[in-house]
């Protein structure tokens, strides 16, 4: 989801309908004081997991799976480091039509840094890393890493645009999530796209099963969750 704007939500743009809606929930639980937000965010790098959400655009109903797989180590295309990687797959389903879009998150296995991601032969990379904080109160928030975007996996392609990626700790419907969000600009500085992918965290960080996601881009917005 790091490429932007975000190449894995490519697979989503077939959804990005003027009115979107999605069910609520009301499965309140006690907040923590404090929630352990970067256990959680290695434990997704290392380990990786699988959501399952609905929503439904101008009447249509349609499922999207939001998927993190650990692959085998490698290299990444654009600076030839090495990195663990991590693959997210987001696949949506309406009707009879099943859009897949698949992206690599490489990344330093150690010290949790993200050094870019690639997607269909086009790459970002990163060029600042903030390690989130060993906890976190809801309500908090703060960056992770800061891109480039390339139209290839050479530096040489010049910069089309950048890319932020923040967290966010936040409450929706009882249930506290973990976001990791991106905005997308062009090299004028104007907003192309945006995307937040939130799964359910406990007060020790473990992930839960529930999880929304959204994605805005070309003037529409897609939302859906699984609560």
């Amino acid at each position: 989801m790091r490429v932007g704007p975000s190449l894995a939500s490519s697979a989503a743009t077939v959804l990005l309908l003027a009115a979107c809606g999605g069910g609520g929930g009301d499965s309140a639980a006690p907040v923590a004081a404090s929630y352990a937000v970067a256990a959680s965010f290695a434990h997704l790098l290392a380990a990786g997991g699988s959501w399952t959400m609905s929503g439904t655009a101008n009447g249509q109903s349609f499922t999207l799976v939001n998927a993190f797989a650990p692959a085998a180590a490698g290299t990444f295309p654009l600076t030839g480091v090495a990195a663990s990687e991590l693959t997210e797959t987001l696949t949506v389903t309406v009707g009879n039509q099943i859009t897949v879009a698949s992206e690599t998150i490489y990344f330093d296995r150690t010290s949790g840094a993200i050094f870019g991601a690639q997607s269909d032969g086009s790459c970002s990379g990163a060029n600042s890393n903030t390690p989130l904080p060993t906890t976190a109160a809801l309500g908090a928030s703060g960056p992770i890493y800061a891109s480039s975007d390339y139209v290839d996996c050479t530096t040489s392609s010049g910069v089309v645009g950048t890319t932020a990626n923040t967290w966010s700790l936040v409450a929706d419907s009882g249930v506290v999530l973990l976001c990791w969000n991106l905005t997308s600009k062009d090299p004028s500085g104007t907003v192309n796209g945006s995307e937040s992918s939130c799964f359910e965290i406990a007060a020790d960080g473990t992930p839960g099963g529930k999880a929304t996601f959204s994605a805005s881009a070309l003037g529409a917005t897609l939302q859906a969750r699984n609560f």
